[in-house]
């Protein structure tokens, strides 16, 4: 079993801290096509994801199932 521990201040949401994790993962040759593929998803639900678009709750599942490792 894993376990992750996360600290929300006030107002921020998880949607919040996982896009702050999420272009904290990024830089200028880890590109987000890379994170993409690496968690298993699309490009473009990665996209929407980074752009607060709506995303379904299989992005959720294989965005905590990457990070946890």
């Amino acid at each position: 079993m894993k376990s992750m521990t996360i600290y929300l201040s006030d107002g921020e949401n998880l949607t919040d801290f996982m896009l702050k994790m999420t272009t904290d993962k990024l830089n200028k040759r880890y590109k987000m096509k890379h994170l993409a593929e690496d968690i298993g998803v699309s490009y473009a639900m990665m996209h929407r994801f980074v752009n607060k678009k709506k995303v379904g709750q299989e992005f959720f599942v294989k965005w905590f199932n990457f990070f946890l490792t």
